[in-house]
């Protein structure tokens, strides 16, 4: 009877040890799933940060912009006029069409809002000359429009002094005639330069020299078009 018992208890411990185990491998099981979950949690929190991050990095305003943007932001209901909506576009430089002349900086403005009455091109001034010298410079434009290149004449001339910088750190040209040429597709720009001596025929390397023409930076060249005057910063 005794023994009878005591076998029923060995065999009653016995499950429970059984159990114990069973149950502490499922709770091990659990905690490593667990963990794996938070790793590949973790994981993935990280990839969104990082394309978060890019995004942001890439959907930077340009610094100019940004300037526009506080003064469109201070502007009256009523110095708005009857806007549509859309009072600025812009528009970062392309690489131009395969039969584009070189030297020059293109624009992709396929999708320009009809309202648009002004346009400014604006490149930063990167570069001082150590010595004070000055330059005359005029601005030319060549449109694309179903695939044929049209040029016209200088946009606008002015003296530029190579050993100061505007107070923006941009030099900003007025190329609003280049509305008038609508339909646009495409259009691009070149500086012409000329000193006391005559015309400087190295155009392309100067303003490689001068601006910042890379594409994909935050002060790469930029178009800027208003549905009325230009806001000049």
């Amino acid at each position: 009877m005794v023994r009878g018992v005591c076998l029923g208890f060995f065999d009653v411990t016995l499950v429970f040890l059984l159990l114990c185990s069973v149950t502490g491998l499922l709770q091990m099981d659990q905690r490593r799933d667990a963990e794996d979950n938070q790793e590949h949690n973790k994981a993935i929190l990280e990839m969104l940060h990082i394309d978060k991050v890019s995004a942001s990095h890439q959907a930077k305003p340009h610094p100019y912009m940004k300037r526009i943007y506080q003064r469109l932001d201070a502007l009256e209901p009523q110095d708005l006029g009857s806007s549509d909506g859309t009072l600025v576009q812009s528009y970062r430089s392309i690489v131009g069409p395969h039969d584009a002349p070189p030297g020059w900086i293109w624009f992709n403005v396929s999708s320009l809002n009809p309202s648009m009455l002004g346009a400014e091109l604006v490149l930063f001034r990167k570069t001082l000359h150590p010595r004070p010298i000055s330059v005359m410079v005029a601005l030319h434009s060549v449109t694309a429009s179903q695939g044929a290149l049209k040029e016209s004449p200088a946009l606008e001339e002015r003296l530029l002094t190579l050993d100061q910088r505007p107070l923006s750190g941009y030099d900003v040209f007025d190329v609003s005639a280049v509305l008038a040429l609508r339909p646009l597709e495409v259009v691009g720009f070149q500086l012409r330069y000329t000193d006391e001596s005559g015309s400087l025929v190295l155009h392309e390397a100067l303003t490689q020299s001068l601006y910042c023409l890379n594409r994909g930076s935050l002060s790469e060249p930029l178009l800027v078009l208003y549905q009325t005057k230009p806001v000049h910063t």
